[in-house]
């Protein structure tokens, strides 16, 4: 038991530090790449699609050109940032883990439990503000175009509630087995 109790606090310490390596690693490419997005936003939404209104290049709205090419500009940095956004993520749910579950001393799979809940959860709020950022301009080249986004998004945010609830009921069915068992 002893030895069981000393691979676990072995565990949690190696969750910790992998955990806080990737947050220390990827935090500063997140917030400039975010800086990017942002700033590519703004100026698109604020300057160039308005000055473009009512200008046609080769007989096509360039304000639909200009949103194609800032949509594309967008993605191809929110790509970038999805990758250390998915590491952070990793990060923040593995030591939120390690703190929920150390004082109780649970076992690592309960952990990894966690981190799923964790890690799904965040998913669907990360890819709520990616979508914020890029509907206006998806509607400008299409109103249809948002509306199949967020239609994709709706279904794969219920598979992700879908697996945080089995992380979570995986727990629970464990917490009451043992709670009958006692009675």
């Amino acid at each position: 038991m002893a030895e069981e109790m000393r691979g676990n606090r072995e565990y949690y310490e190696r969750v910790r530090r992998e955990s806080k390596e990737n947050i220390a690693e990827t935090l500063p490419t997140i917030v400039l790449d975010v800086s990017a997005a942002i700033l590519i936003w703004l100026f698109g939404r604020l300057i160039f699609v308005p000055i473009a209104e009512g200008i046609y290049f080769l007989n096509y709205p360039l304000p639909q050109i200009l949103n194609f090419i800032i949509v594309v500009a967008l993605a191809v940095i929110v790509l970038r940032v999805l990758v250390d956004v998915r590491r952070i993520i990793d990060g923040v749910a593995g030591y939120a883990a390690c703190q929920i579950g150390a004082p109780y001393e649970i076992s690592p799979e309960e952990v990894e439990h966690y981190r799923t809940a964790l890690r799904g959860i965040f998913n669907i709020i990360v890819v709520s503000l990616v979508y914020l950022l890029f509907v206006g301009y998806l509607t400008r080249i299409h109103p249809g175009l948002s509306g199949v986004v967020l239609l994709a998004i709706v279904v794969w945010s219920f598979y992700q509630i879908w697996r945080v609830v089995q992380a979570v009921s995986a727990e629970i069915r464990r917490y009451t087995s043992q709670w009958a068992e006692k009675l």
